[in-house]
């Protein structure tokens, strides 16, 4: 099994490839830059390995939530080269992925994984998750930070500490402390989305058989853009 995945929903662009054991990865570290540097990044990525497309079993990509323009730059490219090179898409929840990392100088114990990121209007896009789980402790929504903080402080009695990852930590750090529960900031290189966290939840619902193709992946906003906003409370008017 080899799985390509690609990132671009949050501000570091990254793209990895992944046979189970062994992890390659590209991180562009100018931020934002996504359109003009994935495609040279999983070229180049492809070539210093000696890989062809016929050697990969599938593409992961993150479909969201995260930035807007990022999220549809990601889909589209992985579209297109899905429908190129025909292989099967693997459409990765972007805020699961933080559960999958690995992360040594995480403690022992019940942990937390709670990324969020800053969904603007006083919001954030966060879901909560244990190590190693797909499945949500709490859902992927967009949150009020007061309505977060309440959901994880209601988990106190179960768990012994939480970890936080996102641009939402730069905008609402000073909140953090009514979660309720002892907490840690992610080290600044784990901060972000990275490629390498979409393979591993990749591999597991390649395994399940979650496959899409070309015409069938979508992305997860779990909002309306600005714009469809708008027109939506125009037209409901």
């Amino acid at each position: 099994m080899l799985i390509l995945a690609v990132e671009t929903t949050g501000p570091l662009c990254s793209v990895a490839l992944w046979d189970g054991k062994n992890m390659r990865q590209s991180v562009n570290q100018t931020q934002y830059s996504h359109l003009e540097e994935v495609v040279p990044m999983i070229k180049a990525i492809m070539a210093e390995n000696s890989l062809k497309a016929e050697d990969l079993d599938a593409i992961a990509v993150s479909r969201g939530p995260g930035s807007f323009t990022g999220v549809r730059i990601g889909m589209a490219t992985v579209k297109g080269l899905a429908q190129v090179w025909n292989k099967p898409v693997i459409e990765v929840p972007t805020l699961a992925g933080f559960a999958f990392g690995s992360y040594d100088w995480m403690k022992s114990g019940k942990v937390l994984i709670c990324p969020m990121f800053d969904a603007r209007r006083s919001q954030v896009y966060s879901g909560v998750y244990e190590p190693q789980s797909k499945e949500a402790v709490v859902e992927d929504a967009a949150y009020g930070i007061e309505e977060l903080m309440e959901k994880i402080r209601a988990l106190k009695d179960k768990y012994d500490y939480t970890v936080f990852f996102g641009d939402g930590i730069k905008v609402y750090k000073d909140r953090l402390p009514e979660c309720g529960i002892p907490y840690e900031i992610a080290h600044e290189e784990d901060m972000f989305q990275m490629a390498s966290n979409d393979a591993r939840l990749g591999e597991v619902l390649y395994k399940e058989g979650a496959l899409k193709d070309c015409y069938t992946c979508q992305p997860e906003y779990l909002r309306l853009a600005e714009a469809e906003r708008k027109l939506k409370e125009k037209n409901d008017a």
